[in-house]
């Protein structure tokens, strides 16, 4: 897998509110994209959820590591309890909310546990992006490099998601990202052509810089300060 050195943090999961309904409504058949991050590792996820006659829909797809190993999975989504289940031969398994549009939950796999995030692209049109990188505490001095990666539509939703965290957002048609969960809030640029893709984060009470690629470009550019596409086109 390929790995990241760790630094030191105490990890608290905040939950992601999914609404008080006793029974919440499922996701459906559909071609989910998404990014799987762990403390180590950053993986892109393509997941196909298929037509059934009962509840109970089947689901496959692959998982790709940035260092271009792969994992087959297969699973189910339960419309009945609005949650999807996931696993791998290879020792993944991956469970989450179900929901209109998306899926989010958590995982275990061989380097560790992580949080993962699925969009299915909406009846409009656009392409579910990938965009992996990395977020770093300004808070704590000499701070490690940690795993970061978005998910979006352009003009339409976004998940940030870090080893500990997965927060539903938005992605103008800039490609500029905004997620928040409380007082958590990562927001900045994402669009590589339009120039410098970062942005700022305050995550479990630190502060943060993010900086993301397309998922399998190199890295380019410097911190413009997380300025728009539009904006940073304009002076590139």
């Amino acid at each position: 897998m390929h790995t990241f050195a760790l630094r030191s943090l105490a990890v608290s999961l905040l939950p992601l509110f999914l609404g008080c309904a006793s029974k919440p409504t499922a996701g459906g058949p559909g071609s989910y994209r998404g990014v799987l991050v762990g403390a180590v590792e950053i993986g892109t996820l393509a997941v196909t959820v298929a037509g059934s006659a009962s509840s109970s829909l089947p689901a496959s797809g692959g998982l790709v590591d940035l260092d271009g190993s792969t994992a087959s999975l297969s699973g189910t989504l339960n419309q009945g309890n609005a949650s999807l289940s996931l696993s791998s031969t290879t020792g993944y398994q991956l469970g989450g909310d179900s929901r209109p549009g998306y899926v989010l939950g958590g995982y275990q796999g061989p380097a560790g546990d992580g949080q993962f995030a699925l969009l299915e692209p909406p009846d409009s049109g656009g392409a579910v992006k990938t965009f992996c990188g990395t977020y770093v505490s300004n808070t704590t001095a000499g701070a490690t490099p940690m795993p970061f990666a978005i998910a979006g539509v352009a003009g339409g939703s976004a998940f940030c998601v870090g080893y500990n965290f997965a927060w539903l957002g938005s992605m103008d048609a800039d490609e500029y990202v905004s997620c928040s969960v409380g007082t958590g809030l990562f927001y900045g640029n994402a669009n590589a052509d339009a120039g410098n893709p970062w942005g700022t984060g305050t995550e479990d009470g630190n502060s943060g810089t993010w900086a993301v690629v397309p998922c399998g470009a190199d890295a380019s550019g410097g911190p413009d300060g997380g300025a728009s596409g539009a904006a940073d086109a304009s002076v590139d």
